[in-house]
Formats: C-alpha cells, structure tokens, sequence
C-alpha cells in the first residue's frame, strides 16, 4: 500500500493529503489553538481491488507533547494494521495489535509520555472495519442519503447518553468533552471498539476529530452539512477542504481533521 501520513511541524497548520483519486484528508489548526495536535495517515492500495487503512488520532490538548503522539499513534497504527491484515490476521486481532503497538509507541516517544486519541478504518471490498478509543468519529453516508454514526465515544458526553440523556444536552453538559478512554500516558484500557458496516450502496466514508462534528454532531446533522459541501466539491480532495473550511466559519474551536472516502460497490 501507498501510505501518506503528516506534514513537518512547521507545515501541519493546515495540510491536504491525497494518496488516491478517490481518498483525500485535510487538517488544519483551527481559529484557537497555536499548534495542530491532530494527526492523520492514510494507505492505499487501488490493485486489484481498492483498499484502505485510514487512521486519525487527535492530542489532548492538556497533555503537553500532544503533538507528536498524535503523530505517532496515527502513523504505527496504520502501519501495523497494513502488516497485519497482509499477513492474515483476523480483522479484529489486528486492531487490538494495533492499537497496543500505538500505545506503546506514544509511551516510548518522549521522555514524559502524551496522550491521545485514535480512529483508524480498513476499507475492503464489500466491508468497513472501524477501530476507535476516544472521540474522534467514523460515519457512513450513503448516496440514498441514509448517515451512520460508526463509532461510540469514549466520553463522558456518551456514558450520559447510554443513561439516557438526549444528545443535545448530553453535548453541553459539564464536562462533556472528558474522554474516558486514550492512548497514552495512565491510559488503563487501550483497547479498541471495533465494528464493521457492509454498505448495500454507494457511499462516503468519514473519519473526522471532534473539531468538525463539534458544529454538526448527530447522523441528521452532519448528513446534512456533508450533502450541501458534497454539492458543492464533488472531487474527494475539494471535498475534504471544504469540509475543514466550514468548522473554521463556524468558529474553528479546536484543531480540525477530515478523512473522506469514496466506497463503490
């Protein structure tokens, strides 16, 4: 596979990453924050058949050194993922493998270890797998106009909506941004929710930080703001920007990362 993963530090204010006509990824600092603390990587492979390990971690910001654990978690879990699932590993294995490998590698990059969070995607044909710890999200929008949130946060936000609470409120709740699950330093549980989607259509996949689904966070949201930036930037690499530029209108709270895919059966 192709892999593509971030710029140098001076250059990662704001970045587009396009290792296949149809998969691009843009990040981007945001309006509030100094340095990007997001982090992406991307592996591709187009023969004979399509295929992808997407991967997009995002720092704490109250961790010093977020930076580069960001970094580090997005590029070793792609590149374990790929080794993995080459040598015929079972999906779900590799995930855990992968994701171990990236907390180990977080801990063993500085001497006063950071901390962050990880999404990663393997695109086959026929199937999406999503592996996630933290918040950062996977959703599937199809051309039917059908949107899925993939992946469950590990947040306080998500544990009140598991009792019960609407999202809206769940969301502006005290607190609601606290992770209850990272790589890194005390992490306690590194270990990866992994689901999988068989599309029935044609469709796009998503992987973004919070600092886009911060401004559209529920499947009815974002399918909206995704079919009117889609109408607009069909091409995957104009589409990922403009995805990028809508959160930074809406305020640019917190550093922003956007995968998309184009999945065709």
């Amino acid at each position: 596979m192709t892999q593509e993963s971030h710029s140098p530090s001076s250059e990662r204010a704001h970045y587009v990453r396009v290792p296949a006509p149809w998969v691009a990824a843009c990040s981007d600092t945001g309006q509030r924050h100094q340095t990007n603390q997001d982090a992406l990587c991307l592996a591709v492979r187009g023969e004979p058949q399509r295929e992808a390990v997407l991967a997009v971690a995002d720092g704490v910001t109250t961790a010093e050194g977020s930076e580069l654990a960001s970094l580090v978690a997005a590029e070793v879990a792609v590149q374990q993922l790929v080794e993995q699932v080459e040598a015929g590993v079972a999906t779900n294995v590799a995930f855990v493998q992968a994701f171990a490998s990236a907390n180990d590698e977080v801990l063993a990059a500085a001497e006063e270890p950071s901390a962050c969070t990880l999404i990663t995607a393997l695109v086959q044909p026929g199937l999406i797998t999503i592996g996630n710890v933290g918040d950062s999200r996977a959703y599937w929008l199809g051309d039917d106009r059908s949107c899925v949130l993939l992946s469950t946060d590990d947040s306080m936000a998500q544990a009140r909506m598991m009792l019960g609470m609407p999202r809206d409120e769940a969301e502006q709740s005290s607190q609601a941004h606290a992770i209850t699950k990272w790589l890194g330093r005390q992490a306690t549980n590194v270990t990866p929710s992994v689901v999988t989607l068989q599309p029935e259509g044609n469709g796009w996949l998503l992987l973004c930080s919070d600092g886009l689904w911060n401004y559209a966070s529920g499947p009815e949201a974002m399918s909206d703001v995704f079919q009117d930036q889609l109408r607009r930037n069909p091409d995957p690499a104009a589409l990922a920007e403009s995805l990028v530029g809508w959160a930074n209108d809406r305020g640019g709270k917190d550093n922003i990362t956007v995968v998309v895919a184009r999945i065709e059966q």
